[in-house]
């Protein structure tokens, strides 16, 4: 397969509608199928890494349930799946496939190679972490009939970035919602302020400079500032300080109202 320009800006869209759109849906289904088409294999998950082994998060697939979906990923946690075990002691942020971290000759002759075969149909496997540095707790498993291109590769490489960005901002948004749900949704709505806004409110709570949610976030420092800006003008705020104190005190970071000045 050749990669085209054409599934670059579709996975892009994707990332992009998932990232500014608002709800409760999770974003990962979404892009599970655009990498799914975008490089043509047979089966995409979304899955997390754990102290025990693997558990899927979301896939895309005309011929697996969801109970064979987890059934796959314990039965290759049972037969030692290199990938899963490689990504959970190695500080590795790179896709990889099987062949890199074993050899050919030893994936061929691999259980876990075989329990690929029997659900998917695919004798081939590419992950790529949804990070960009250090260790990845979570990312994109594809199985494939046929091996990974160069093309694939690149392809892949190239969009990780993106997929980083989702992973960053899912888990800021996901920690908001546990701190305060519906009063944290409710009036960032009433005051104009989309996800991306919201999520870098929520760091810039946490005394984080620009660079550093820029890094989070997988986005430029530029545009951090540029959703700061718009962060102040929609709540009527002039610095950091008084945006993280009327945030807090609308429930908007997570961290619940400040308290009530003496008497």
């Amino acid at each position: 397969m050749e990669s085209r320009g054409r599934d670059y800006e579709q996975l892009l869209a994707v990332a992009v509608r998932v990232l500014e759109s608002w709800g409760q849906q999770s974003p990962w289904p979404a892009v599970a199928g655009a990498f799914a088409e975008c490089l043509d294999v047979e089966v995409a998950t979304v899955t997390q890494i754990e102290r025990g082994g693997a558990r899927p998060l979301t896939w895309t697939s005309d011929g697996l349930s969801g109970q064979q979906v987890r059934e796959l990923s314990r039965q290759s946690v049972r037969a030692r799946n290199p990938l899963i075990g490689h990504y959970r002691t190695q500080a590795d942020p790179c896709p990889r496939t099987p062949e890199e971290v074993i050899g050919r000759a030893a994936w061929d002759r691999s259980p876990a190679r075989e329990v690929a075969l029997s659900f998917t149909g695919a004798g081939h496997m590419l992950a790529v972490p949804s990070a960009l540095t250090g260790s990845a707790q979570r990312g994109l498993v594809l199985y494939s009939g046929a091996p990974f291109s160069p093309a694939r590769r690149a392809f892949a490489h190239r969009a990780q970035p993106l997929l980083a960005a989702i992973d960053a901002h899912d888990r800021a948004v996901a920690h908001l919602r546990q701190a305060g749900p519906r009063r944290a949704e409710d009036n960032a709505r009433s005051y104009g302020l989309t996800p991306r806004e919201l999520t870098v409110l929520t760091l810039l709570s946490q005394a984080l400079p620009a660079k550093t949610i820029a890094a989070r976030l997988g986005i430029s420092v530029r545009t951090v500032q540029t959703h700061i800006h718009r962060v102040y003008k929609k709540l009527g705020t002039r610095d950091r300080m008084e945006t993280c104190l009327l945030a807090r005190n609308l429930g908007l970071t997570g961290d619940g109202p400040a308290p009530a000045p003496d008497a």
